[in-house]
């Protein structure tokens, strides 16, 4: 009956489809029939396949909310792939409620090729998007696949759960932690399982991610869970070491939760019992801080509750039960080479919506010139001397205010970015492991944060602005002139980053230059308008935070 009923549909479908206009493909994957389309790259370079909103895990709702992702069920006859799937519950930064559209069923990916049966498979490239572990999506008009099908790679792009319902752990079964990683690693799985199917080669596949997708690339070169699913990784401005990394007091944060949205317990399965059944707005909107410093933090840095956390070893499978810098001084590594970098201005990134409270609470708190992971680890005295070198490094005798905010830019760049890049770099070469190290500083009309720097005196890169020359998001409203500059820029960007994913090699024969990595004296490429192969220059910068950090008893490696 079955097979009946299929025969009869197909042509139903194809003529619902061709009555909209749209030309489809379909796709048999491990679950059911996928309907795809045929669409027309923005760069006029040919045709692709797009294949979105496709479920690589179960519903993490009810009671599997806060659990482990689940399989996938499969289904009987066809599943359109033709919209973006949900994205996850969030807040929303301007108005610190849910974002209006999100749905907890909201494990999806997209899948984009080129071709889907090429000559020989197409490596894939995963992609992780940011947004602190707290927010962001896959969607496709913000993750246009258009730049790097181009250069012959298939694309695939996910949603996985964010906040507090992708990182609240109680120690139990039922919420051990770090959900959100591990539906990274089940998307990973159905990949592992589904991407033949598209074209793409199962065992050449590159994670790589931005901000706080870069940190999720770097977590899974040490997870032992992502063991196998991946073979290089590429780690745009962002790693773990980064102040949004392990949190501290998880459980305790967990229990207040439930405090504040009605139950008092330190039962953990009561505790979960209660927050499986309150409602998703209630759980994404409410602010279990616990210090009353971490409100202001939050509005100075966009700091949040709900982070990868090390799991407690309760005998199941964890992503990792060890810090993950141990592992990594020890060498306990997934071995893969490494693409790592940043932009030139990472503080650049929401200075306009962050000035109002840093020119409020860092004149008078000298708290805030430290980072969050220092200030809870030494005790006031120290943090008060701390922030004054601070203060004397960055800003001399002057004062913090409008008129030297953009020497807090730069303080913002390197305390929560480039010196934790910098410092995973050097660690990660000491495994064996290539690293080959960039720092992106493309300017141009696609520089959608960047342009913001301009009133401070700054036509730099900044945080996410290397996206916009990797993903051709609609929704930024940017034209592609192919004769412009910029555009020239995307393909120099792209080829370097496909060769690598490709090769492992991210320079391809025939470049004016060779991107050696970072092993050799140090080295980085410039990646500008013109690529140039540089030595560290900023050594002293480096060594400033390090002292930082060591006084503070936090070492370098």
């Amino acid at each position: 009956f079955y097979n009946e009923l299929k025969m009869l549909l197909v042509p139903l479908f194809f003529l619902a489809m061709s009555l909209a206009n749209v030309e489809s493909v379909l796709v048999q994957v491990e679950q059911g029939i996928l309907i795809g389309e045929v669409l027309q790259r923005s760069t006029g370079n040919g045709q692709y396949y797009s294949f979105k909103g496709i479920r690589y895990a179960a519903p993490p709702v009810g009671d599997l909310r806060f659990r482990d992702p689940q399989p996938p069920l499969s289904w009987l006859g066809f599943r359109s792939a033709l919209a973006d799937g949900s994205a996850c519950p969030q807040i929303e930064l301007s108005t610190e409620k849910i974002l209006n559209g999100t749905n907890e069923d909201c494990l999806f990916l997209n899948v984009y090729t080129p071709e889907l049966n090429p000559k020989t498979r197409l490596p894939v490239m995963f992609y992780i998007h940011g947004g602190f572990f707290a927010m962001g999506t896959s969607n496709s008009n913000q993750f246009g696949p258009d730049f790097l099908l181009d250069h012959d790679v298939v694309v695939v792009t996910i949603n996985y759960r964010v906040g507090v319902l992708g990182f609240l752990s109680l120690d139990i079964e039922e919420a051990v932690g770090n959900a959100g990683l591990k539906d990274q690693v089940a998307a990973l799985k159905w990949v592992k399982k589904n991407i033949a199917k598209f074209g793409g080669d199962p065992d050449n596949v590159t994670i790589f991610g931005q901000s706080a997708g870069g940190a999720s690339a770097t977590l899974h070169t040490l997870s032992p869970m992502s063991k196998g699913l991946f073979k290089r990784a590429i780690a745009l401005s962002g790693v773990f070491f980064k102040d949004f990394d392990i949190p501290f007091e998880h459980k305790r944060r967990a229990f207040l939760l439930a405090q504040q949205l009605g139950l008092y317990t330190k039962d953990p399965k009561e505790a979960i019992k209660f927050l499986k059944n309150v409602s998703v707005t209630d759980l994404v909107e409410a602010k279990p801080f616990l210090l009353y410093s971490e409100g202001p933090r939050r509005e100075v840095l966009e700091l949040f509750n709900f982070r990868p956390i090390v799991e407690k070893n309760l005998g199941c499978e964890h992503f990792f039960i060890e810090h993950p810098q141990k592992l990594l001084s020890e060498n306990k590594t997934n071995v893969a080479d490494l693409i790592i970098g940043h932009t030139t201005e990472e503080g650049i990134y929401k200075a306009d919506e962050q000035k109002k409270a840093i020119l409020k609470y860092f004149p008078d708190y000298k708290e805030f010139l430290v980072p969050y992971k220092i200030a809870n680890k030494v005790n006031a005295t120290e943090v008060l001397k701390l922030g004054d070198r601070v203060q004397k490094h960055y800003f001399g005798n002057r004062e913090i205010s409008e008129g030297t905010f953009r020497n807090v830019i730069k303080l913002y760049t390197y305390f929560n970015y480039v010196y934790n890049i910098y410092r995973f770099a050097e660690m990660w070469v000491k495994t064996g492991n290539k690293a080959y190290f960039y720092e992106f500083t493309c300017f141009s009309e696609r520089n959608v944060n960047g342009l913001n720097g301009i009133k401070y005196g700054l036509r730099n890169s900044t945080h996410s602005d290397d996206l916009r020359y990797l993903f051709d998001g609609s929704k930024y409203n940017l034209t592609l002139d192919k004769e412009s500059r910029s555009y020239k820029m995307i393909v120099q960007t792209c080829t370097l980053y496909t060769n690598f994913a490709k090769y492992g090699n991210p320079t391809p024969p025939g470049f004016n230059i060779t991107w050696v990595d970072y092993s050799k004296n140090n080295s980085y490429l410039d990646i500008g308008y013109e690529l140039i192969l540089k030595t560290v220059k900023r050594l002293p910068e480096i060594d400033f935070w390090r002292r930082i950090y060591e006084y503070a008893g936090l070492m370098f490696s």
